[in-house]
């Protein structure tokens, strides 16, 4: 009973907080425990799943902050550019112009 209660809390929990790798994998552990009561064995099989998942996740959401951060490096090198190049053009007016 004990094992069964975390899980059927957890299971009234918004979807919106399975967003979070570290609960994805706390949630599916207990349910490891659970559908797998008498067998442990097929637990620790189940958890290992787990952190398989887990690594999963941890990369993607790893993945997608260097994404957004390469997206604004990406920005400011092209502003960057822009103001060298347009000091550039002003470099050559001013050293072409008598």
């Amino acid at each position: 009973m004990k094992r069964v209660v975390p899980v059927l809390i957890l299971a009234w929990l918004p979807q919106l907080a399975f967003a979070n790798c570290a609960l994805d994998q706390q949630f599916c552990r207990t349910e490891c425990e659970v559908r797998h009561f008498t067998d442990d064995a097929a637990v620790t099989g189940c958890k290992a799943r787990c952190a398989v998942q887990r690594a999963i996740c941890s990369t993607g959401k790893g993945a997608e902050t260097a994404v957004e951060l390469g997206k604004e490096g990406a920005d400011a090198a092209v502003e960057a550019s822009k103001d060298a190049w347009e000091g550039t053009k002003s470099f050559i007016k001013g050293i072409s112009e008598p």
